[in-house]
């Protein structure tokens, strides 16, 4: 794909919004419900030695690929387009990873001040900001195999996914009913929502409008998803310091 030319985007806004809902109910209400039926099939001795951090990341898993697999579907099937129409391309492709990261590197000092004016107003009303539960869940895990595999979903499953599904299906959709910029605001509005943490939806929509850019500008998945890797990396080796070396205590940025 040549510069400036526009992604062929067939499928409309209700087939992301769909794709959206699904994702909603799977993940916030499916998820109880499968850990209930999974209990009850195999018995709570066996999900106990399986260990319930262990089947949230298997059924997360789960999740993301069956809606990843959805909206591959949508895409290939019902609108007989091919994955290159998600920016799933590898065109200019050292060039792209290269302008992500430059682009990140300016953006993330923004993203920390963010996380310390929310930390700053949160105190001043007396408010302690929670953690998210990902980040206690590495603070606390002492199983390797666990903290490898969360690692490992963290980094490069959840970003690949998610990549997918925000930017490639949700916001070329939005784009054509939409102008761009308003595409990528929502995009990351509901990026950031879905994160399910108030303290940190700042610092997450400032990711996901980052995101959101670099995808409209370069009309390829490959500068989003690396950022994304990138981002997602950073936090993790940050926690894993703090988790070994400052005994879990860490600042809130």
């Amino acid at each position: 794909m040549e510069p400036g030319m526009v992604l062929d985007c067939r499928w409309k806004l209700k087939d992301a919004a769909k794709v959206f809902l699904v994702y909603i109910i799977l993940m916030f209400v499916g998820m109880p419900v499968m850990v209930r039926a999974m209990k009850i099939f195999f018995g709570f001795h066996v999900l106990n030695d399986i260990g319930p951090r262990n089947l949230i990341l298997f059924l997360s898993l789960f999740i993301n690929v069956l809606i990843c697999s959805y909206v591959l579907y949508i895409v290939c099937i019902e609108y007989r387009q091919p994955v290159t129409a998600l920016g799933l391309s590898g065109v200019n492709l050292s060039e792209n990873i290269r302008y992500g990261i430059k682009r990140y590197a300016i953006t993330l000092p923004l993203i920390l001040l963010a996380g310390f004016v929310i930390n700053l107003i949160s105190s001043y009303y007396g408010r302690t900001p929670e953690m998210q539960d990902v980040v206690q869940w590495v603070l606390e895990e002492k199983s390797i195999f666990i903290l490898v595999s969360l690692i490992f979903f963290g980094i490069v499953i959840a970003p690949v996914m998610e990549e997918i599904m925000f930017r490639g299906f949700l916001q070329t959709a939005l784009k054509n009913s939409v102008c761009g910029r308003y595409a990528i605001a929502i995009t990351a509005s509901l990026f950031a929502a879905v994160h399910m943490d108030i303290f940190a939806f700042l610092q997450i929509f400032i990711l996901g409008m980052l995101l959101g850019y670099l995808y409209e500008k370069t009309q390829t998945l490959v500068a989003s998803t690396v950022v994304h890797i990138l981002h997602n990396s950073l936090t993790l080796v940050f926690l894993l310091y703090f988790k070994y070396f400052m005994k879990g205590k860490i600042p809130v940025f």
